[in-house]
């Protein structure tokens, strides 16, 4: 089983990168010397971290800019570095050990490098990288059939936003056309299928805001909930769910602010905040069909869908672990 971030993030924090990569994720000490690469007719000193199965990670010591190096410099380290390890990780990091930058870059034939990048800053948890690399961790068991291919398929799993972004609206889609056929309780195709929308939309929405902690201090907090209603409601529990709990969650929990909810709805939802924007108020479709039922299936195949992914809002340089 992965370490949990629990135990990576003081490493992280610390700037500790080896034992970030060697106790914490199983790679292996990279036992080499650094390297000095030019750009702009500066030196830049490459660091060995770890490496696994030929896989490297190497820190640049960016001392000579007194910061992290710019964007385009960081680029033409990265070519240089190439030319000499093909697969590998580098993390930019400043003099003063306040700044650091993960950079890893997917190359294809017939296409432009495609450059990702992931920033922490001091004072920040670095959890939206920490739930990236957590995958990268690699057991005993595995080592034996480990190769560096396996290696770089997973570091790209790991870090290729683009693809990750491209085949999750995939399935997505798929999975809004399943969630559709559950629905009953609505005549017309064109309103179902607008309501399934609505619900995955809702969903996805809540899952954002779970991941952050933000619903009753439970990061499974839908599927926890799922479980309790189940055990709570004894005959027909698989079919409760929804109306038993979605609806309350999002019409008088989410849609509403904490003075106008009901007195025995904290014993349901817990704590949970005022989301407003709409997104939550009792629908048109809701009103117009109020025998409308979903059964308990439906939400546990989204949820094991979901949860195939970190859920964390975007990979801009520098942003705060606490945007939502």
């Amino acid at each position: 089983m992965p370490v949990a971030i629990e135990e990576l993030r003081p490493h992280l924090q610390a700037f500790d990168f080896p034992r970030l990569f060697v106790e914490g994720l199983g790679w292996d000490h990279y036992v080499t010397e650094p390297f000095v690469v030019r750009v702009n007719e500066r030196d830049y000193t490459l660091n060995p971290i770890a490496e696994k199965a030929g896989f490297a990670v190497y820190e640049c010591d960016s001392s000579v800019d007194n910061n992290v190096p710019q964007y385009p410099v960081r680029r033409k380290i990265e070519s240089e570095v190439a030319k000499r390890t093909f697969e590998h990780l580098i993390i930019f990091t400043d003099p003063d050990r306040k700044a650091q930058v993960w950079q890893w870059v997917r190359r294809e034939s017939g296409k432009p490098a495609a450059y990702r990048e992931y920033a922490v800053t001091t004072g920040a948890s670095g959890d939206h990288l920490l739930q990236r690399i957590q995958p990268l961790f690699v057991s005993l068991d595995e080592e034996p059939s480990l190769n560096i291919a396996l290696v770089a398929s997973r570091v790209r799993a790991a870090l290729d936003v683009e693809r990750v972004t491209k085949r999750f609206y995939e399935r997505f889609q798929k999975e809004l056309e399943d969630f559709g056929e559950f629905i009953e309780g609505i005549t017309a195709q064109g309103d179902r299928d607008w309501y399934a929308s609505l619900m995955l939309n809702r969903m996805m929405f809540v899952y954002f805001v779970q991941k952050q902690g933000f619903l009753d201090e439970d990061y499974d907090y839908l599927r926890n909930r799922l479980r309790m209603v189940q055990e709570q409601s004894g005959g027909g529990r698989f079919q409760q769910f929804y109306r038993l709990f979605l609806l309350r969650l999002f019409h008088e929990g989410l849609g509403q602010p904490d003075a106008q909810r009901a007195p025995d709805l904290a014993a349901l939802l817990g704590r949970v905040p005022f989301l407003n924007g709409g997104l939550f108020d009792v629908h048109d479709l809701e009103r117009d069909n109020p025998d409308i039922s979903i059964p308990d299936a439906a939400f546990e195949r989204v949820f094991d869908f979901f949860d195939g992914y970190r859920w964390h809002l975007d990979e801009r340089p520098h942003r705060e672990d606490n945007e939502i």
